[in-house]
């Protein structure tokens, strides 16, 4: 007698001797009444009818066993009758058929099995069952599927397998077709993107040559001090001075080690964020704009990309030095039947004027604005970092309105900005004046990418930095902290003691404010037209042969060696 409770919906009928039924049926009879059909051509080996017996012992009878009114013979349910004696049941549910002849009895037994065999198992959805099954909380049995335990832990382990090796070559397919993930935060701190980047500056780009007013105008208008550096340059200095019994300067040590340093003294543009900007947003050959041109590298990576590129800059000085930059860099053996290398193009003047200096039809908008007073370049009237900010506003919003007019319809513009802040450390919410610029002048806000930089001198500035003002080293999106009243008010508490807390409350009234390591840049990108198009004009390439033949790739693996582009 089968004894097992059951709970939740209760059964059709029960058995006699115990065995619940929740199929529909016609009647129940006894299992030695029923005829096999000496013809049938299944045969069931005995590890199918003990997984079917031990299904029925603990579910019941799912489904009825079919017999033909016209010969008295089980059509469809052989192999349940045999499992139902194996479980011990002395009965089953039954359902009559009517055939009109024997051939179509005969047809409907063979097409029972046959038709169950032409199902394809889908391995992924039935691996995701059987998980589901194997964790699951109603103590079910997850061999009820009709698999043994063994067979289970094998096909999860093989999907899991199959699922990683699959994401893992969607990502190195992302990689090959476009050199970076296209994700919206972009982590220039390690693997394929630092690697790239120091090809890049194994190349011979100096885009900081021509920023200062020394002899290698590389000394002034600095954006950090050569001396701010993350935990493990120090160390690596520190343990050099040791070797040598001797003190070095941070000059000396970077010349010795460039590797190690995390900063340069002058802040530098990104080598690979100008190669993803030009290969996802620029066609094949096309012609860029760049109306805050600075150093050299932005035209360097354009052109060894295959695109042209004008940029403007007020400084003659910066101009002359990227010129030099490009006649050092272009001097390179394998340039020299490269004839898909065109030189960049430097203009010196004043982007107010950029449709003047530089007009014609263009596929990308790329560049990288002055911040404000934040970095002064020059005390020349019309150079836009000497301004303050209302100002500074008003003539940057009238060089985006004068460069996007020139650009061709469907395409797109591409800027790298970081919010920037004031005297009293509140940001000026640049990020959000830049965006307003463009869409006043027609263009779409399209994509946001986030652009994660090394920490560098930032783990060393934040910690006097928090304990002055409270303020945080900004390394990550978006944890906001809102100030009422007077950010400049700040201190540790110590809130052990009322009589302390009460003591700091007043020396919080007198500290000073202090300012926020940023360390990430907003990449904005507008489109001009249908981005649909755009996009497709840029083209994409889906082959290894493909990709070989965009952005001047075979070149640039000569240039930059083998081992880039991949995720």
């Amino acid at each position: 007698m089968n004894e097992k409770p059951y709970n939740g919906t209760p059964p059709r009928e029960v058995t006699p001797d115990g065995f619940k039924v929740y199929c529909a049926y016609d009647e129940i009879v006894e299992t030695d009444s029923l005829k096999p059909n000496p013809r049938n051509p299944n045969r069931h080996p005995e590890a199918q009818v003990k997984m079917l017996a031990h299904i029925i012992a603990e579910q019941g009878w799912r489904a009825p066993i079919t017999v033909s009114r016209r010969s008295g013979y089980i059509v469809r349910g052989h192999a349940r009758r045999l499992a139902g004696y194996e479980a011990g049941s002395q009965y089953a549910p039954i359902e009559w058929q009517d055939y009109d002849n024997d051939s179509a009895e005969m047809a409907d037994l063979v097409a029972d099995n046959r038709i169950a065999e032409l199902a394809v198992l889908d391995q992924d959805a039935i691996a995701g069952i059987l998980a589901e099954l194997k964790e699951n909380t109603d103590d079910l049995d997850p061999e009820l599927s009709g698999f043994t335990a063994e067979q289970i832990e094998d096909m999860i382990a093989e999907n899991k397998t199959d699922r990683e090796a699959e994401e893992q070559a969607a990502r190195l397919t992302l990689g090959e077709r476009f050199l970076i993930p296209p994700f919206t935060v972009l982590d220039s701190r390690g693997g394929v993107w630092a690697e790239r980047k120091k090809a890049w500056k194994r190349l011979g780009i100096r885009s900081e040559v021509g920023r200062g007013a020394d002899d290698d105008n590389t000394k002034a208008g600095l954006t950090y001090n050569i001396s701010s550096q993350p935990p493990g340059a120090y160390k690596a200095k520190n343990a050099y001075e040791e070797k040598i019994g001797q003190k070095i300067s941070w000059e000396e040590f970077a010349e010795l080690f460039p590797d190690s340093m995390a900063y340069s003294a002058t802040s530098i543009f990104d080598p690979v964020l100008c190669e993803l900007a030009y290969r996802w947003f620029c066609p094949q050959g096309g012609t860029i704009i760049d109306p805050f041109a600075g150093g050299s590298v932005r035209g360097v990576v354009a052109a060894l990309t295959g695109r042209k590129y004008t940029g403007c800059d007020l400084s003659s000085r910066q101009i002359e030095a990227n010129v030099n930059n490009w006649e050092e860099i272009s001097h390179i053996s394998v340039l020299d039947d490269a004839p898909e290398v065109t030189p960049p193009t430097w203009i010196n003047g004043d982007s107010s004027h950029i449709d003047e200096l530089a007009p014609g039809g263009y596929d990308l908008f790329f560049t990288c604005p002055p911040y404000a007073d934040l970095e002064v370049y020059s005390d020349k009237p019309e150079d836009l970092s000497n301004k303050d900010y209302p100002e500074f506003l008003q003539l940057y919003r009238n060089v985006i309105r004068r460069a996007t007019a020139m650009l061709k319809p469907d395409s797109f513009a591409v800027i790298v900005v970081s919010d920037l802040r004031d005297k009293k450390g509140f940001y000026r919410n640049f990020v959000s004046d830049t965006i307003d610029a463009f869409q006043d002048v027609g263009l779409k806000f399209y994509n946001e990418a986030i652009l994660v930089n090394t920490a560098g001198g930032l783990a060393i500035r934040v910690g006097k930095q928090f304990e002055h003002s409270r303020k945080m080293g900004k390394d990550h999106q978006n944890v906001l902290v809102f100030c009422n009243g007077d950010p400049a008010q700040s201190a540790a508490f110590r809130t052990e003691d009322p009589q302390e807390y009460a003591e700091d409350i007043n020396s919080y009234l007198k500290a000073g404010a202090g300012k926020l390591g940023v360390n990430h840049e907003k990449v904005l990108v507008f489109a001009k037209g249908d981005p649909e198009k755009a996009a497709e004009t840029i083209g994409t390439p889906e082959t290894v042969e493909e990709a070989d033949r965009y952005d001047n790739t075979a070149l640039l693996k000569e240039i930059l060696g083998e081992d880039t582009g991949d995720e």
